[in-house]
């Protein structure tokens, strides 16, 4: 009964506030699941725009939220053998390749790092969460740029807004706006189905998860 009372006695903007968070969580599986969550994976398709031509990759990752990350791609004609691996450690990276290992400059490392933290932040849980009002959520992570959630009326993230380091020694940060649209699901974990990417106001990828599953540790 006290609990009630002091809910109601806050005001609207607080409480819209409070039910935002409360029903982004809920939304993606629910706030005790997304905290066990230990990697999501992912099998699927990736169209590129690169110097305006499209690329279509076949993709496959695997993501520790907020720590290590695999992320790899190769032409369908090609076939998987042909693969690029990148994979990303907490403090740095290499691509493998045509049975070639090449360590990654400290800027791409960091780059691949916080673009696996785009999909880090979708799980909600194990970042800091705080609304801006009753459709949008600011989350942060030590370690990684904040990053800005707009949520739809059910609670899914629809979009984000991120701005990250550029890969380059000199070059100015990277402007990336996300839009997230259907949904994938294993062990109790909902994600999005196709995440487009939009960097520095252009297109630049369109990833569809085909085969999802969440790895989680135990209750």
């Amino acid at each position: 009964m006290a609990a009630t009372i002091a809910c109601a006695a806050l005001p609207a903007a607080a409480r819209g506030r409070t039910d935002a968070v409360a029903r982004a969580l809920a939304a993606a599986g629910g706030e005790a699941t997304l905290r066990r969550v230990r990697a999501i994976s992912w099998i699927g398709t990736m169209r590129m725009l690169l110097g305006g031509v499209a690329v279509d990759l076949a993709v496959e990752a695997r993501i520790e939220p907020f720590g290590r990350a695999r992320f790899e791609s190769w032409l369908p004609s090609d076939g998987r053998a042909t693969r690029r691996t990148v994979m990303i450690e907490r403090d740095g990276g290499f691509v493998v390749h045509a049975g070639a290992q090449t360590a990654l400059s400290l800027e791409q490392a960091r780059f691949q790092r916080q673009q696996a933290g785009a999909y880090a932040y979708l799980l909600l849980a194990p970042a800091y969460l705080s609304a801006a009002n009753g459709s949008t959520l600011n989350a942060s992570s030590d370690g990684y740029p904040p990053i800005s959630l707009t949520l739809a009326r059910d609670g899914r993230v629809a979009a984000a807004d991120y701005r990250i380091a550029s890969p380059d020694p000199d070059g100015a940060a990277v402007r990336q706006r996300l839009s997230f649209s259907g949904t994938v699901a294993s062990a109790g974990v909902r994600f999005p189905r196709s995440i487009s990417v939009m960097q520095n106001g252009r297109p630049f990828s369109r990833l569809t998860i085909t085969d999802f599953a969440a790895e989680l540790d135990p209750a």
